[in-house]
């Protein structure tokens, strides 16, 4: 029993509170319901808010039932709510600036110190004008410094994904039927005496509708009752609808009227004449305004909520990668090509000279992909991988021409190696203006490789070796019976060792 109070307490609140663990009210048997203006709520967001409220919906799509009215009210308002969206920035801005003129036009028609002649008004008057003008220069910054939430809008929403969540739900049954037309007009008629006495919900919109739409509020509200009843279902009830006849609105966070949640778990109880004798339990309704509800499942559901850059990088993150990694890897490869040892480790190779790797010559090199490290501020750092194919000779050092003193170095080792290099870059953005076409990076620097050698060759033919291994020999040292080749002869018929004794 002690589970089920403090099970009880946890759900038993009539708050919208974004602490609210999502996840585990559905697992203990709730729906989402969500009143119309969530989902028409999204067009007017910011473009990125309203991609995080989408994802964050489609965390909990098949735990979200629609009332019939709300749909059909919704794609009566969709279309044009879409349309409005599309330059909603552009006339934000003018409507701003608009709102601006407007309160300076009837703060000096309020005043009008000039026409009623007081000292110094038109010096007065100026500076009033001066103060509006650098608000207006505010106002136009903002906008011009966020114009990345445009290229959002335009990229992500090129259809409606509004539209698109709730074509699905209705594909997936998830909308509940819808009342006679005789409910309805019963529905109506209780609404008439209820909205007499402020019975919420609804009576808000009793001067501002005509005819059933009047009533839509209570149509959505009983339809909510009934499906909870039959399907003995919770209800988590999302509404942006701040109105005094669903909401105590004096503070946040907003308290959801006792009225509606003494009725609703009155309504959803099923009596003891319907239930054999026995009297139903009663089902919980857990309200939300839409604000709250996306963070509580952003927190619950670990939903990230990327800022308006950080979704603006990912719409351009390939295209600004396909930019730039050639040009990383040839300054990558300007490193690796005279880098001897350095990245690529000598005990691979089979064998080589004393004089090492001079140069490391590419062969091929296919772009793997990327990964973003991490991102702090203004700066990024991306992991681009290369697999990579080298070759390049080495030589034994001979000595020097008596007469020339030039080197005279062995014929060619001849190495061929494949693998893999990571290269860091680090790329500084503005966070407005040039991340949509930029191909520019602060630094890159290769910091992890991988090589197997694929191809060795030494710098004497195989048909060059006697049967004991020794390469060109060509001569017997008569002193001690050493084969002789070019490395170890003495010039006068011995070995180097013997030929000082003779």
């Amino acid at each position: 029993m002690a589970t089920k109070k403090s099970e009880k307490a946890d759900i038993k609140s009539i708050k919208s509170d974004a602490s609210i663990d999502i996840e585990k009210l559905i697992t203990n048997n709730y729906v989402i319901v969500c009143d119309t203006n969530v989902f028409l709520g999204l067009y007017r967001h910011s473009p990125d808010y309203a991609n995080f409220a989408l994802e964050c919906l489609r965390e909990i799509e098949e735990y979200i039932v629609l009332p019939y009215t709300a749909k059909i009210e919704y794609y009566r308002n969709h279309k044009s709510q879409f349309k409005n969206r599309q330059d909603s920035m552009e006339r934000s801005v003018t409507n701003t600036l608009n709102l601006v003129e407007l309160q300076r036009t009837k703060l000096k028609n309020s005043y009008a110190l000039s026409t009623r002649h007081f000292p110094e008004a038109d010096k007065f008057e100026n500076e009033i004008d001066q103060k509006y003008n650098e608000l207006k220069t505010m106002l136009t910054d903002y906008f011009d410094d966020r114009s990345v939430l445009t290229f959002i809008g335009e990229t992500t929403w090129t259809s409606d994904k509004v539209e698109e969540l709730v074509k699905e739900l209705e594909s997936n049954n998830q909308i509940m039927n819808d009342f006679t037309r005789d409910e309805i007009y019963t529905i109506c008629e209780e609404g008439k005496k209820r909205y007499k006495a402020s019975t919420p919900p609804g009576y808000g919109d009793a001067k501002d509708k005509d005819g059933i739409q009047k009533y839509s509020d209570l149509i959505l509200w009983k339809e909510v009752i009934r499906y909870a009843k039959e399907r003995q279902k919770n209800i988590i009830f999302v509404t942006d609808d701040v109105k005094p006849d669903w909401w105590i609105t004096d503070n946040k966070p907003y308290e959801f009227l006792p009225q509606l949640i003494d009725e609703f778990e009155k309504d959803t109880k099923i009596r003891e004449s319907a239930n054999n004798g026995k009297a139903g339990v009663p089902m919980k309704i857990v309200p939300f305004v839409s604000e709250d509800f996306f963070n509580a499942i952003s927190t619950s559901m670990d939903v990230q909520k990327s800022d308006a850059v950080e979704q603006a990088l990912e719409i351009t993150e390939e295209d600004y990668i396909a930019n730039i990694k050639d040009s990383v890897f040839d300054s990558a490869y300007t490193i690796l090509q005279y880098s001897g040892f350095d990245y690529i480790e000598e005990s691979i190779l089979t064998d080589f000279g004393s004089n090492g790797i001079d140069e490391w010559e590419l062969d091929r090199q296919d772009f793997i992909g990327y990964t973003m490290i991490e991102r702090e501020g203004e700066r990024i750092i991306y992991h681009l991988e290369y697999e990579v194919e080298l070759s390049a000779n080495s030589y034994e050092y001979w000595g020097r021409d008596d007469d020339t003193k030039e080197v005279i170095n062995s014929p060619a080792y001849s190495h061929r190696v494949m693998g893999e290099i990571t290269v860091r870059v680090v790329r500084i953005v503005n966070m407005f203006v040039d991340f949509e076409y930029s191909d520019e990076y602060e630094s890159a620097e290769i910091i992890d490789t991988s090589f197997e050698e694929t191809h060795y060759q030494s710098c004497y033919d195989d048909d060059e070796y006697d049967d004991d291994g020794v390469p060109d020999f060509y001569n017997t040292c008569p002193e001690c019976n050493t084969k002789i080749n070019i490395e170890n002869d003495g010039g006068n018929g011995f070995c180097i060792n013997c030929a000082p004794d003779h």
